[in-house]
């Protein structure tokens, strides 16, 4: 019993899996780093707008009160 999708196909037009080419790879390979420092960037961002600027201390909710 053969699959599905080979039924009625005949032997001589299927086409074997093709190897991906070098241009195909590189493409990927690029799209790939691409996307990882648009993340690490994205990343470092929003670390670096979380972190309060210097100036004078400003009073938090968790600060110890001065007497």
């Amino acid at each position: 019993m053969s699959s599905p999708s080979a039924q009625g196909v005949p032997v001589e037009t299927r086409q074997e899996p093709q190897l991906a080419t070098l241009g195909w790879a590189l493409r990927r390979a690029a799209l790939g780093l691409l996307i990882l420092v648009a993340a690490v960037s994205l990343g470092a961002w929003l670390f670096n707008a979380s972190i309060e600027s210097e100036g004078p201390p400003s009073q938090s909710e968790y600060a110890l009160p001065q007497n």
